[in-house]
């Protein structure tokens, strides 16, 4: 009989402690950020043309690994590195070929700040890993960028959707007053007026009512 009451505890002793070791399951939920994430990544990709007279508000485009080739008026000499090319107030065409960086542009100015392995400034190779930067004021720009954001307001032209590189689409600002683009990839053109092309996610405001494309 002292064997059955001694298996009898050990068996209570036994689920006691299962009890009380064992991990609480709690309900679980989608976390905010995935949820932003699946909403943000439901609108599609729009191939497009979008056309400004000029930037009005700073915009950082990212330099895709490609090419950049830069005319007009340098602003401030060109540093690489330890190096100062003295062109600041005068004429400077510049290509960099596998750029890494960035490029900020408002109207016809911009700042670059980037590496790359060869760089042609006004005909003369020069061959560095430093980081290049400069302020150029631009007669032709041509680039191809991406960038996570950009929004224009209070400009002049006209956007263009592209459907098997056919425009499908055509809205003129004004009378809308602005756009956004979120995932942007593609090209950035500017000489007398900027040009936008790739693809986003693309919205845009008429009458205070945004609309997505």
């Amino acid at each position: 009989m002292k064997w059955k009451i001694i298996l009898l505890i050990s068996l209570i002793a036994l689920l006691t402690g299962l009890l009380l070791f064992r991990t609480p399951k709690f309900p679980t939920f989608p976390s905010i950020t995935g949820l932003f994430y699946k909403i943000l990544s439901s609108q599609k990709l729009t191939d497009f043309n979008l056309y400004i007279d000029s930037i009005k508000t700073p915009q950082t485009f990212n330099l895709l690994n490609t090419t950049f080739i830069v005319d007009g008026i340098c602003l401030t000499p060109i540093n690489m590195g330890k190096v100062s090319i003295q062109l600041a107030n005068l004429p400077c065409k510049i290509e960099m070929y596998s750029p890494f960086g960035i490029i900020k542009v408002v109207g016809k100015n911009i700042y670059v700040e980037a590496t790359s392995p060869l760089i042609r400034i006004n005909g003369i190779d020069y061959i560095s890993s430093d980081k290049v930067v400069f302020e150029l004021s631009v007669n032709s720009l041509y680039a191809n960028v991406f960038a996570q954001s950009l929004s224009f307001r209070g400009f002049k032209g006209r956007f263009e959707k592209l459907l098997d590189n056919t425009i499908s689409t055509i809205v003129h600002f004004p009378p809308c007053e602005g756009i956004e683009l979120l995932d942007f990839s593609g090209a950035l053109t500017i000489e007398e007026e900027t040009v936008i092309t790739g693809s986003a996610r693309v919205s845009y405001w008429c009458e205070n009512v945004k609309i997505k494309v």
